[in-house]
This record gives structure tokens, C-alpha cells and sequence, in this order.
């Protein structure tokens, strides 16, 4: 029986994989007729043939859920991601939570927009569309390319009674909204730059067909990539226990590369003789390739990447003129070595350099600058206009190279360290403070001359700030909290203003309410990072008080919990529980006499190890974090809880955290959201 149901596995296995290279033929297909056919309106076998291959990329994607929900456990995607005791949400949230069904994730978005985009301009086609198809239609490709490269339907060897389960720090809410609002917005940028090269090549970017699909792709794409990042800071906090939002995590700083690109989008000049937005547009691309190449394709190491890793290179198994290549060119067997163990994340660098070559090209036969330094000196909305552009570049120049570095080196030298925190928070904190002194002037409204001497004074200000070290311990945050207040006052003056005028358009509030969020947001980054306390670690026992940080905190006994579901444990070569727990309930009083009643927990996962979930209980004045770390008692006493036992735990460690006004963050988060959402409306009511 085993047997039997192993061979239908295999055989479904191996015509999904078919499917998906039927679906490649289908696109090459469509762009030949495309290239062959140039009279206008006469699309219906090129439409046939990409919608089919739409169809046939959607129907894989269901197939793929349906082997995690079905436990088909012979296949290595289900087997590493899942278990027979996950619960539903997380199987159907599986295929994008993995290194390989998160590519054909993003083939089963790409399929649904594409097949709109298409059903929307069937019957009505002009040379920008048709162009624009062809470009997608070679992304499409490049994209079953990259999920063929590691397929999720590969198989491993016989049939596993059961899975290894889902990593406990994805067992969460936010991995089943997290990735899929990250890889909308990659969607999005992928249309928008794809209309972009449209554009270039026809001549047709300044139509209005060309320009509304642009920017309603554009606006959709800044959306989703500031709430994707959003959502995975407040995943950071509340999930992994590390006690803050941010750590400069190459695939955090990574994922801050195109929203970066597209603001300074964004705060580009309306009309320009130069190909400034089509430039930056192409770098929001490679850098949404980029990020992929570091989170699926393993470049560097990280909490968050889900990159698988080959063997590499075995001589015998090369092709003849690569074999020749690797074993007498000494020079080039590093590099090659490095794209056999990181094919993904090679194939993805390769075609961005592809990619920037060709925008190059077709650069270059448009006759037009990049960029032209058109500078009123004279008006202060040009001069901040300009100043907010480049130092969001210079910040995208600084994150790059934190992240580009360490891939550089361990390329030559085979070992990868990524760069430390105060890299990026040494060099990124000077273009921080000049882009909001930008963005105090576009929303002032004063003249130059008047906003250099306020620009004086605040920094003034600053200086003494830092100088008396109040009101944070760190001078830094204290030099630039002056400048940041004095550009939210101005902000929320401009959008006062905005609110009170009848004529007023949701556009002009939503630029507004998007620059408050980003002085708000700021404020708080610079005020929860720069004056958080922290206790280190206490060593506590059960039925004990401890004094923390102002915090009396009664602790009770621990609450033991067997071992709970169902896993495939390799180590053991046997099916055990998914793990264990502990639970202990804390009473914590605050200065003024409020008491909170909450529990601590901690976990033990056998194939991962110990999990704590942190507390937080949110003030007005900012949130208080503890954590649970285990001592030797607590793991013993988890282990033989995982067997059914019940041994009460000696002593645990504690880790309490102030961090102040952190709410601020949270706040300018929910504005910026609410700010995009107003602008892309006002886009959208613009051509209805």
C-alpha cells in the first residue's frame, strides 16, 4: 500500500514539474507571436497561450497546498515545513513559508496579476501594451526558471511516517500575512518597471495609459513593501524575543533597499527631461532581486532566510567547457564553486546584472541623461526636493553596501560575516537627519534664506542637547531629536492646512500624512533605541520576588505540559512530540501601584531547541519586555515533560526591558499605511 500510494506521488510530482515547463513553453510561445505579429488588436492565440499558462501555474500552486494539507510527506518541501499535527492555516500558509514553494508563490501572484493585465487589455492593444508583455513574458520565464531550479515537488527517498514541523518562530499570525504583502509589492515593482522598459522602448512613457498603469503599479508596490517591513518589525518584537524591532539583519536591511529606491522615487521632480524615474525605478527592480538572492537564495546567513544551500561542485559532473574551465583556471573556481552552492541566489544576481545591462542600452539609444542636476537654488521646494532624493540614495548606497560586502568576500574566501550594527548606524545616521530636514522644508513653505537660519537654530539646539547628554543617554539621538520635532511641527502645520482648504484632494493628504509618519516613526526609533534600559540576566527561582528596572515582579510555580503533537525526529530515527512546555505566572507591579497579571512560557521543540515567548505589556510611556532564557533545570525539566515526566524546574533566567515610547514607532507605521493607501486612491479616482 505504501508502496502505491509512494508511485502516485511520484508521478504527480513529476507532472507538476512538466506543468510548469509546459507553462515556459506556453510563454516563449506567446512572445514569439508577439514579436512575429505587429499589427495592433489581432492578440487572441498570444492571449490564449499566456492565460493557459497562467492556469497551469495556478493549478501547480493548489497542488502544491494540497500535498501539505494532504501530509505528502515524500515530498521535501512538505517534509521540512510541516508535520501531521500542524494546524490548517500554517499547511495552507506553508507553501510560501518554505525556500522553494515561496517561488512558485510568487509565479501564482504573478499568474493572477498577469492573467488580469491581459484580460484588461484584450481587444485593445497598443505597441506600449504589447511591448510591456513581452517584458513580463521573459520575467515569467526567469521566475519557472528559478522554481524549476529548486522544485517544490522534489522528492526525497521512501516515505517518512511523519514531518519535521513547522520552525516554531513561524508558528505565528504574521507568517500567513508577512510574506504574501512582501511579495505583492515584489509583483507590483516587477509591472511597474516592465511598463517602465515599455515605455523606453516605444516612446509612449508620457501617454496616459502608459503613465496611470505606472503609477497605480507604483503606489500598490510602496503600499505593500512599507506595510511588509512593518509587519515584519512588529513580527521581530512580539515573536523572536529579541526586544526590538530592528536589528539590521542583512534580510531586514534588505528588505529596506527598494522601499528606500521608491520613496526616492517618489520625491523626484514631476517633469524632467532626464530618465531619473526610470533609473530609480530600475534599481527598486534589482533590489527586490537582490533581496531575493540573500532570502531564498542562502547568500548570507540569517534568521530569516529560508535559502537552500547544494553541495557544490563534484568535476565529473560539469559540463565539458566548465569542467576544463574549473580544473585549470584556479582563478575561477571560487566564483564557481560559490554559483554551484548558491544556484538560486546566483541565477537571481546574474539576471539583475542582465537586466541592468539591457536598461543601459536602451539608456543610451533614448538619448536622454540619467539624471540632470536641474537645481533652483533659489527655491527652497527644488532644493529639498533635491536633498531628500539623494540622501535617500546615499542610505540605499549604505544598506547596499552592508550587505554586498560580506557576499563579496565570501565569494574569495568562503566564510561570510555580516556587517555589525554600528556600520549602519554610524553612517546611516547623517542622511537620516538630512532627509528630515527635507522634508521640513518642502513642508514649510518658508523661504530659503528664513529656513537655513531655523535649520541653524535647531542644530544649535541639538549640539546643546548632546553636549548635556538629555534626554536620552546616547548624544547622537539627542543632537537629532530637535531637528525631528521641528520637522514634525512643520508637517503637521502643512497638513493642518491641507485638511482646513475645500479644493484639497486625497492626494495632497496623503503626502502630507506619509511625511508626518516618517518624522513620527523616527522620533520613535530614536528615543526607543537610544534610552532602553536593560536588566541582564537575573537568575530567579519559583514562588520568588524580584526587583527590576522599577518593576516589582512576583513570580509563581512553574505549570508543566507534556509533550504535545506529532514529528519526525531524524536524530532519534523515530516519531516523537512536537514539544513540550512550561508556564509560569507573574504578577508585575508598576511604580504607581498597577499590577498585571501575565504568564511567561517557554517551549521545547526537539528538532529546534528551546523557544521562549516573550510578555510585553504596553504604557503610554513605553513597552515593558521580559523574557524567559532556560538553565540546565528548565531544559531537564522540559526534556522529560516532552516523555511525559513532570520535574519541576530549580531556577530560570529573566530579562526585563523599558522601552520607551515605542508606541511612537507603531503609530507613524499605522499613518504612513493610512497615507499610501490615501494616495493610491487619489491615483485610482484620477482615471475613473
Amino acid at each position: 500500500m505504501e508502496t502505491g500510494v509512494l508511485i502516485i506521488i511520484i508521478i504527480f510530482a513529476q507532472l507538476f514539474v512538466w506543468l510548469l515547463l509546459l507553462s515556459c513553453c506556453l510563454l516563449f510561445f506567446d512572445v514569439f507571436l508577439l514579436v512575429k505579429g505587429r499589427a495592433e488588436g489581432t492578440q487572441k492565440v498570444p492571449f490564449a497561450a499566456s492565460s493557459t499558462a497562467c492556469v497551469l501555474i495556478v493549478v501547480s500552486y493548489f497542488m502544491l497546498t494540497l500535498s501539505f494539507v494532504r501530509d505528502s510527506f515524500s515530498l521535501w518541501e512538505v517534509y521540512t515545513y510541516s508535520s501531521s499535527s500542524l494546524s490548517l492555516p500554517y499547511k495552507l500558509g506553508d507553501p510560501w513559508i518554505g525556500s522553494t514553494g515561496s517561488m512558485l508563490f510568487i509565479l501564482f501572484i504573478f499568474s493572477l496579476a498577469y492573467l488580469v493585465y491581459r484580460l484588461k487589455g484584450s481587444g485593445k492593444e497598443s505597441m506600449f501594451r504589447i511591448t510591456t508583455y513581452k517584458i513580463l513574458d521573459v520575467f515569467f520565464i526567469f521566475l519557472i526558471f528559478l522554481a524549476v531550479l529548486r522544485s517544490p515537488f522534489a522528492l526525497q527517498s521512501g516515505m517518512p511516517p511523519d514531518g519535521v514541523g513547522l520552525n516554531p518562530l513561524l508558528q505565528t499570525f504574521w507568517v500567513l500575512v508577512h510574506p504574501p504583502v512582501v511579495f505583492l509589492g515584489y509583483v507590483f515593482v516587477f509591472f511597474a518597471f516592465a511598463m517602465a522598459l515599455g515605455g523606453m522602448i516605444t516612446g509612449e512613457s508620457e501617454k496616459e495609459e502608459a503613465r496611470s498603469s505606472l503609477k497605480h503599479s507604483l503606489y500598490a508596490a510602496w503600499l505593500f513593501l512599507a506595510l511588509g517591513i512593518a509587519l515584519g518589525g512588529w513580527w521581530s518584537y512580539e515573536v523572536l524575543g529579541w526586544g526590538g524591532y530592528w536589528a539590521w539583519d542583512p534580510i531586514e536591511t534588505a528588505s529596506l533597499l527598494p522601499w528606500l529606491a521608491l520613496t526616492a522615487y517618489f520625491h523626484l521632480p514631476a517633469r524632467s527631461n532626464d530618465m531619473a524615474k526610470e533609473f530609480t525605478l530600475m534599481i527598486t527592480f534589482i533590489m527586490i532581486l537582490f533581496g531575493t538572492a540573500l532570502t531564498r537564495g542562502g547568500l548570507l546567513e540569517s534568521v530569516h532566510a529560508f535559502g537552500g544551500v547544494s553541495e557544490g561542485i563534484e568535476a565529473e559532473n560539469l559540463p565539458p567547457i566548465i569542467r576544463h574551465i574549473y580544473l585549470n583556471y584556479p582563478v575561477w573556481q571560487d566564483l564557481l564553486e560559490w554559483v554551484y552552492t548558491y544556484p538560486v541566489g546566483a541565477a537571481l544576481l546574474i539576471f539583475a546584472f542582465c537586466i541592468l545591462l539591457f536598461f543601459f542600452y536602451r539608456a543610451r539609444k533614448a538619448d536622454k541623461p540619467l539624471y540632470t542636476f536641474d537645481l533652483d537654488t533659489s527655491s527652497l521646494f527644488s532644493v529639498s526636493l533635491f536633498a531628500a532624493y539623494w540622501s535617500l540614495m546615499a542610505l540605499l548606497s549604505i544598506c547596499f553596501l552592508g550587505d554586498t560586502a560580506p557576499i563579496i568576500g565570501g565569494v574569495f574566501s568562503g566564510k561570510t560575516q555580516a556587517m555589525d550594527v554600528e556600520f549602519y548606524n554610524r553612517w546611516c545616521f547623517p542622511f537620516t537627519l538630512a532627509f528630515a530636514a527635507a522634508l521640513m522644508g518642502y513642508n514649510s513653505g518658508l523661504k530659503l534664506k528664513n529656513y537655513a537660519g531655523l535649520i541653524a537654530v535647531v542644530l544649535g539646539a541639538g549640539v546643546i542637547l548632546a553636549v548635556l547628554g538629555q534626554p536620552t543617554p546616547k548624544p547622537s539621538a539627542n543632537f537629532g531629536l530637535p531637528l525631528l520635532i521641528a520637522a514634525g511641527i512643520a508637517i503637521a502645520y502643512k497638513f493642518a492646512r491641507v485638511l482646513s482648504k475645500k479644493t484639497s484632494s486625497a492626494r495632497l493628504w496623503g503626502r502630507a500624512l506619509v511625511h508626518l509618519a516618517i518624522i513620527v516613526i523616527l522620533l520613535g526609533v530614536f528615543v526607543s533605541s537610544a534610552a532602553e534600559e536593560e536588566s541582564g540576566n537575573i537568575l530567579a527561582k519559583p514562588d520568588s520576588v524580584i526587583e527590576s528596572l522599577g518593576l516589582h515582579i512576583t513570580l509563581s510555580d512553574f505549570t508543566v505540559y507534556p509533550g504535545t503533537g506529532s514529528v519526525y525526529s531524524a536524530g532519534h530515527l523515530s516519531t516523537l512530540p512536537e514539544y513540550s512546555a512550561l508556564k509560569m505566572n507573574v504578577a508585575i507591579e508598576e511604580e504607581r501601584g498597577k499590577v498585571h497579571q501575565e504568564s511567561l512560557w517557554m517551549y521545547y521543540y526537539p528538532n529546534h531547541g528551546v523557544v521562549s515567548k516573550p510578555l510585553i505589556i504596553s504604557t503610554t510611556a513605553g513597552d515593558v519586555y521580559i523574557s524567559m532564557q532556560h538553565t540546565n533545570s528548565c531544559y531537564n525539566s522540559l526534556f522529560y515533560a516532552l516523555m511525559g515526566g513532570e520535574i519541576q524546574p530549580e531556577d530560570v533566567i529573566l530579562v526585563v526591558k523599558r522601552v520607551p515610547l515605542i508606541w511612537l514607532v507603531w503609530l507613524g507605521i499605522l499613518l504612513m499605511g493610512l497615507g499610501m493607501v490615501l494616495l493610491l486612491l487619489g491615483e485610482l479616482r484620477k482615471t475613473d
